[in-house]
């Protein structure tokens, strides 16, 4: 999904037919627009519900301002994000501000390093490696890192379930990415809950990749060998949960094996209406967009100062919650009535959205 007035730098549908290696990136002449102040959003892609979401607040602020978003999609690959970015800064970037999703912890650096050179300011997203922080590492272009606290997403399913379980019976995990930090602290968050609710055992994990198809694919495997003596499947985001009702929705056992996702995403608040789907945790990624433009904007326009913020301001998560039958209405409406978010009034308002900094240890890959 692409939103009018936002520029797109990236595979299109007729480029990725004839292969990535035969597509050339081209930045704009210079002289075409005025290229200071452009907001650029480095995504992984456009089509899911989360980065449509999340550019939809982004370009909020950067309308607010009059000033261009350009996005850039990545298509989960971290040298394809440089390649493009290069070409964005080419044509020139003055008082230019990146939110952007680092595919990989490995290519954080790289992409500070390019943006440094550039005179881009910087905010990143989800993944960064545990050994580099803003305020050490290109400190005057890293302005901020955000993220969701994945323990706490993965602990309000575990939570969810052992409470319908009364405590007991065989689960399964699906976890996103093998090297992924966040995948990992929503298999730390599910396993603190099965601590807390000992009857409850972890038959196993597999990892979907994020993907709705993996996770249909992986809960076929577990009904061929445990059939309905599995009670339930939790699931790192929506996507991969929707795959799991999917599989179970073939064998007539939706609704009888419990399932959990993490995301809050619109097909989730309705499988949970149907009585598909047991729970999942809303993390607003609108809010999310608009918020990490904003800081990274202002500190580009000069309208924040960077070496007034402390570390708990750099390095932060943003506030979720679960959702399950009893609020989920509450959630649908939030989501039909999103606002128009302004740069005033979010910069104003920044902080009382922080859920507090990311503690030490909590981007380990292990």
């Amino acid at each position: 999904m692409l939103f009018p007035g936002i520029r797109t730098v990236g595979v299109i549908a007729a480029a990725a037919a004839i292969g990535a290696s035969s597509v050339v990136f081209k930045a704009q002449p210079a002289a075409a627009q005025d290229t200071s102040g452009r907001i650029i959003l480095g995504v992984d892609e456009t089509a899911s519900e989360y980065w449509a979401e999340f550019l939809q607040g982004a370009k909020s602020v950067a309308a607010s301002v009059g000033k261009e978003a350009v996005v850039v999609v990545a298509n989960y690959q971290g040298q394809q994000l440089l390649t493009q970015l290069s070409a964005v800064y080419s044509s020139g970037c003055e008082k230019c501000a990146l939110v952007a999703i680092p595919s990989t912890n490995a290519f954080t650096k790289a992409i500070l390093d390019r943006s440094a050179r550039a005179g881009v300011k910087v905010v990143t997203i989800w993944n960064r490696p545990e050994e580099l922080h803003p305020w050490d590492t290109q400190s005057d272009t890293w302005v901020a890192h955000n993220s969701f606290d994945g323990v706490a997403s993965g602990y309000i399913g575990g939570m969810a379930i052992c409470k319908a379980l009364d405590g007991k019976g065989k689960i399964a995990a699906i976890g996103g990415g093998s090297s992924s930090a966040v995948a990992r602290q929503r298999l730390d968050g599910l396993k603190k809950a099965i601590a807390e609710c000992p009857g409850l055992e972890l038959v196993d994990v597999q990892y979907g990749e994020w993907q709705e198809i993996k996770g249909q694919t992986i809960t076929r495997t577990w009904l061929a060998k445990y059939g309905d003596e599995l009670k339930a499947i939790a699931s790192g985001n929506d996507a991969m949960a929707s795959g799991a009702i999917a599989a179970l929705r073939e064998k007539g056992l939706n609704g009888k094996i419990l399932v959990t996702g993490s995301d809050g995403s619109a097909v989730a608040f309705d499988l949970i209406k149907k009585g598909d789907m047991l729970a999942t945790v809303w993390q607003n990624p609108t809010l999310q967009g608009a918020v990490t433009a904003a800081l990274a904007y202002g500190v580009a326009a000069g309208d924040i100062d960077l070496a007034t913020l402390p570390e708990e301001k750099r390095d932060f998560y943003l506030k979720q919650q679960g959702v399950d039958a009893s609020n989920v209405d509450k959630f649908i409406e939030l989501k039909r009535s999103t606002p128009a978010y302004d740069y005033a009034d979010i910069k104003a308002k920044i902080w009382e959205q922080s859920d507090g900094q990311i503690p030490e240890g909590a981007n380990n890959v292990r």
